[in-house]
C-alpha cells in the first residue's frame, strides 16, 4: 500500500473528512466486504475510515471508489460539489460560515469561499427556509454549550429572525454567540441558553443572528 509522503505535512483534518465521505459511501457494509470489491486490504480501508491516510496517498483508493460505486472523485478528495447525479434532487450544497468581531465587538457570520456542507433535503420538509437564507456554522467555532457541543453542526437560517414559541435562535450576548430557546411568557419573551427557562437564566440584552433550523453531530 502506498505510504504518507515525507515531503508534505500531513493534513489531520483533511484526512479524517475524507474518512466521513468514505463511510457515507460504506454505509451499512462491512468493512472487509467493501474492501474486497474496492481490491484493497482491510486495514488500508480502516487506516483511510480513520482518518490515518494522507490526503496523496489516499488517490489511488479513492479514485477506485469513484470508478466502480459511480462518486465523484472531486467530492471524495475535496468534499466540494456533488457526490454522484443521483444525490442532485435529494440533497442541497449550503455555504460554510464562521463568526467574525468587528472592533466594537459586533459578531457578524462570515461566508468561508469555496466550502459547502451536503444537506439532505429531506431534512428540511416542512419548513419555509429558502437555501440561499441558510449556513452551516460549527459547534467548534461558537459557544453555545450546553445546548451544542463542539462536534456538532448548526443550519442557521439567516432571514428568519422573528421569535416563535419554543423557537430555537442563535444570538449575540455581549462577545458571546449563543443557542437559546425562546419561551413567550405573557407579553414578554424570553430566551434562556438552557433547556429550562428560570430567572439566572434568562438573557434580555441580545441581538439575533437566526433561526436554527437544525443541529446534528458531526461524524
Amino acid at each position: 500500500m502506498p505510504s504518507h509522503s515525507p515531503h508534505k505535512q500531513f493534513d489531520v483534518r483533511q484526512a479524517k473528512e475524507v474518512g466521513e465521505r468514505v463511510r457515507i459511501i460504506l454505509g451499512n457494509e462491512s468493512v472487509v466486504a467493501f474492501a474486497k470489491r474496492l481490491g484493497i486490504s482491510r486495514q488500508w480501508l480502516h487506516d483511510i475510515l480513520s482518518g490515518r491516510v494522507s490526503h496523496e496517498a489516499s488517490v489511488a483508493t479513492l479514485s477506485g471508489i469513484g470508478d466502480i460505486m459511480g462518486y465523484s472523485l472531486e467530492w471524495l478528495m475535496t468534499g466540494k460539489g456533488m457526490p454522484n447525479d443521483r444525490w442532485g434532487a435529494k440533497t442541497m450544497l449550503v455555504p460554510r460560515f464562521v463568526p467574525k468581531a468587528n472592533a466594537r465587538k459586533k459578531i457578524t457570520l462570515a461566508m468561508v469561499e469555496g466550502e459547502l456542507v451536503l444537506i439532505p433535503t429531506s431534512l428540511l420538509e416542512g419548513t419555509e427556509a429558502n437555501i440561499s437564507d441558510l449556513g452551516v456554522v460549527a459547534g467548534k467555532d461558537v459557544d453555545m454549550r450546553p445546548l451544542i457541543g463542539r462536534s456538532d453542526e448548526v443550519l442557521v437560517d439567516f432571514k428568519d429572525q422573528k421569535l416563535v414559541h419554543d423557537g430555537l435562535f442563535m444570538i449575540q450576548v455581549r462577545d458571546r454567540l449563543l443557542a437559546s430557546r425562546a419561551v413567550k411568557a405573557h407579553a414578554v419573551w424570553l430566551l434562556s441558553p438552557d433547556e429550562g427557562i428560570s430567572a439566572d437564566t434568562v438573557t434580555e440584552d441580545y441581538r439575533i443572528l437566526g433561526r436554527i433550523r437544525l443541529i446534528w453531530k458531526r461524524v
